[in-house]
C-alpha cells in the first residue's frame, strides 16, 4: 500500500519558529512519517522519536531561493527521500501552520490513491485570483519571457503553503521548475515568486491535473 507522508523544510536560522508545528505533528499526525527537511550543512539532532530528518546540502539546490525554501520540489532530491516509491503521496507544508487533528479514513484513502500528475491545492485570496493579480504582489518589473508570454489573467494563482503529489510527480515538478526559475528570478524581486512560478506550471504543462 502506498505510504502518506508529511514534510515541511527548514534551514538553522528558521527552526525556532517551526517549533510549534513540529511539536503538533508529533501530538496530532497519523500520517505514515514525519518529516523535517533541514537545508544545511550543519548536523542536527531531533529529539522526538515522530519525526524523522531528511538533510540536504543548500549546495544541492539549483533553484535556491531567497528564503532557502524547498517546495518547488527539490526538497524530493534529499537522499532521505530515496526510500520511498514513485507512488507515495508527500504532502509538503510551510513551517507556519499547525496539524490540528489526525485524518480521517475517508481522506487517506483518497490521498493515496492520487496519480501520476495529480496536484492536491488551495486557492490563494480566491478562486479567481490569478497570476496577473499576484504579479503585482510580487513587484513584477515588467520583463517578459516567451516561456511566459500567455494571458495571465486567465490562469490561476494557488497557494503553495501545502502541497501535495506523489514522489513522480514531485520529481517532475522539480525538474520543470528548475530551468525556469533564472528567468521568474529577473522578473519579480518578491521571494514568494516560487509560488507564481508553481502555479504557472500546474495550470500550464497538460501532465499536471491540479484537485
Amino acid at each position: 500500500m502506498n505510504k502518506l507522508i508529511i514534510a515541511t523544510g527548514s534551514d538553522f536560522k528558521y527552526l525556532k519558529k517551526i517549533e510549534p508545528y513540529l511539536k503538533s505533528l508529533e501530538s496530532n499526525s497519523n500520517f505514515d512519517e514525519n518529516i523535517l527537511v533541514f537545508l544545511s550543512d550543519d548536523d542536527l539532532t531531533l529529539r522526538s522519536q515522530k519525526l524523522s530528518l531528511a538533510k540536504q546540502s543548500p549546495s544541492t539546490v539549483k533553484a535556491l531561493s531567497p528564503i532557502n525554501c524547498t517546495q518547488h520540489g527539490e526538497f524530493i532530491f534529499a537522499p532521505y527521500f530515496d526510500k520511498f516509491n514513485d507512488d507515495d503521496v508527500i504532502f509538503y507544508t510551510d513551517g507556519d501552520m499547525y496539524l490540528q487533528r489526525n485524518i480521517t479514513d475517508e481522506e487517506r484513502e483518497m490521498y493515496i490513491n492520487f496519480k501520476d500528475g495529480d496536484v492536491y491545492i488551495g486557492y490563494n485570496a480566491s478562486p479567481t485570483d490569478t497570476l496577473d493579480d499576484e504579479a503585482p504582489r510580487l513587484s513584477y518589473n515588467g520583463t517578459m519571457f516567451d516561456e511566459f508570454n500567455l494571458d495571465w489573467k486567465s490562469i490561476k494563482i494557488y497557494n503553495t503553503g501545502l502541497i501535495a503529489m506523489n514522489k513522480k510527480t514531485w520529481q517532475k515538478l522539480a525538474n520543470d521548475y528548475i530551468p525556469l526559475y533564472p528567468l521568474i528570478d529577473k522578473m519579480f524581486s518578491h521571494y514568494a515568486k516560487q509560488q507564481w512560478l508553481i502555479s504557472f506550471l500546474i495550470n500550464t504543462k497538460p501532465e499536471y491535473n491540479v484537485i
